[in-house]
């Protein structure tokens, strides 16, 4: 990210969110075909069993629109701009299917 002055990232995370009308695993499985790494960094907590049976009726439909498109793409100190390129390439092809 670029900042107005100098800041360390950790390179931790990538989270995008999907448009409202793609299947979120159709996008893991065309990256995945390609070699491409994503994973789900933020599932609901109301959905963890703990919440769901202590609280059984929330509902948090903003939350859970997040939570369902949600992908967290590859992120990490030694990722190149050529790796960047490509992944972004490959899920802007993925989207546009």
């Amino acid at each position: 990210m670029p900042f107005s002055e100098h800041h360390q990232s950790a390179y931790h995370i990538l989270p995008v969110v999907l448009p409202s009308d793609v299947d979120r695993q159709d996008i893991v499985d065309q990256l995945r075909a390609k070699g491409i790494q994503t994973s789900v960094h933020y599932p609901p907590a109301h959905r963890f069993s703990l919440y769901r049976n202590t609280f059984p009726d929330v509902k948090l439909p903003n939350t859970e629109n997040f939570a369902d498109r949600e992908l967290t793409l590859p992120l990490h100190p030694n990722v190149q701009e050529k790796d960047v390129e490509r992944i972004v390439l490959a899920l802007s092809a993925s989207l546009k299917r």
